[in-house]
């Protein structure tokens, strides 16, 4: 009889061990959060460039993607640059937003990055971070 509980309990701790990876790379996948196309358009557009996002924040509400498609990119700030970065801003209400452009030095592509701030005085939330690329690289990719 404790011989047949160990070999049930011996099976149990197998075919525990054999289906845990699964079950972990399930759980890694589930959470992944994508940018709205919403907000790679308004990129887009800001910039004249292909933006490719390769990391989106769970930051983007509901709200934050209605107004980013509603707003022209004529509201946005006309580039204001300091040194090897550039900006644009949206203020809408008490909430603004910032699109910084920079080129890192051993990159071929510029990295776009888009910012939120909930009120005048909070810290910046990161939406969206991307590659640009111009039209003719974005077709040859």
């Amino acid at each position: 009889m404790a011989s047949a509980i160990a070999l049930l309990m011996k099976k149990l701790l197998i075919s525990i061990a054999l289906l845990l990876p699964g079950l972990a790379a399930t759980a890694q996948n589930k959470g992944a959060v994508s940018t709205p196309p919403a907000v790679v358009s308004l990129i887009s557009g800001i910039t004249d460039k292909q933006f490719r996002p390769d990391t989106a924040f769970v930051a983007l509400s509901d709200q934050d993607e209605s107004l980013l498609a509603k707003e022209p990119v004529a509201n946005w700030s006309l580039p204001q640059s300091s040194g090897n970065m550039t900006y644009y801003n949206l203020v809408s209400g008490t909430r603004s937003y910032q699109l910084i452009v920079s080129r890192p030095p051993k990159s071929a592509y510029a990295t776009a990055m888009l910012l939120r701030y909930e009120t005048p005085k909070s810290k910046p939330e990161p939406i969206a971070r991307g590659m640009l690329l111009s039209e003719a690289e974005a077709k040859a990719k």
